[in-house]
């Protein structure tokens, strides 16, 4: 399965980052690594990742370059959709595996996505759910399909996600021409068809990190990258944010808890603090 991930020349350190903590947390995916590449060929991480990675070659501008690394693949096409800003920090690979073994025997061209993300309260109200209308992986997981699949609008569209190749294609086909900043993708209507499907876990699956907050490296990033011994790119300074996403109990010895509140923020910060010193 592609797993595409966008991203841009200036980027391509965090796109390498991405990728590395699927590889390291995720090891038995069945993932080939789709990134693009403006001008000069990233030869050194395609002999870091050999055959799990291909680079294809874009126009600069957003909308060309997602368009052009979709432009071989059928509309019904399932991909794994990543963004160089949204790196693992934690996963239930067993479990993520089973939604990525669930989505090749889907038939029903309907059925479009499936997050692995899933954030509280979001999606854990019968408000965002249709409880009726659930999906099930060999180990019993069930994924529940959202109320947005009655809308016209794709919710959660930068998150990362199992995704037919015609609901990526065709919000960015209606993205304007111009070439606009990342950001401003934010503001753009994100449309879908009203009927297609939308599925989402009855737990989390992931943690994801942001990788940049208003063109800075985030603080969690500069820590992801110093574990992974990747180095900081020069030309980025390192921000005080701390950006996960998503939550996942802590797992010792094959048993599963979750802390108290004040105890996760006291482990956040004493974490945060060692690898300032690294």
């Amino acid at each position: 399965m592609k797993a595409v991930v966008l991203t841009c020349d200036k980027y391509m350190p965090f796109a390498d980052h991405t990728i590395q903590t699927y590889e390291k947390l995720w090891r038995n995916n069945y993932f080939t690594y789709r990134v693009p590449y403006s001008d000069n060929y990233p030869q050194s991480i395609k002999k870091k990742y050999g055959d799990k990675i291909e680079f294809i070659k874009t126009e600069s501008p957003i909308k060309a370059t997602v368009l052009t690394l979709l432009q071989d693949l059928d509309d019904n096409e399932w991909i794994y959709w990543c963004m160089d800003d949204r790196y693992l920090a934690r996963i239930r690979d067993r479990e993520a595996q089973e939604i990525y073994n669930l989505v090749k025997t889907i038939e029903d061209p309907q059925i479009c996505s499936f997050l692995v993300i899933a954030t509280k309260p979001y999606f854990h109200t019968d408000k965002f759910l249709k409880k009726d209308s659930k999906l099930l992986t060999n180990s019993g997981l069930v994924l529940y399909e959202t109320v947005f699949s009655n809308g016209r609008v794709m919710k959660s569209a930068w998150r990362p996600q199992f995704v037919r190749v015609k609901v990526i294609r065709r919000m960015f086909e209606s993205f304007p021409d111009y070439n606009f900043k990342a950001a401003e993708m934010n503001d753009f209507p994100k449309e879908k068809l009203e009927g297609e499907k939308f599925y989402v876990p009855e737990k989390n699956l992931v943690i994801v990190g942001e990788s940049t907050h208003r063109g800075e490296l985030t603080e969690n990033c500069a820590s992801s990258f110093k574990k992974m011994g990747l180095e900081i790119p020069a030309n980025f300074t390192v921000t005080k944010k701390y950006m996960l996403q998503g939550e996942l109990p802590y797992k010792v010895a094959g048993l599963e808890f979750t802390l108290p509140v004040k105890m996760q923020k006291f482990i956040t910060s004493v974490n945060r603090w060692y690898w300032r010193q690294k």
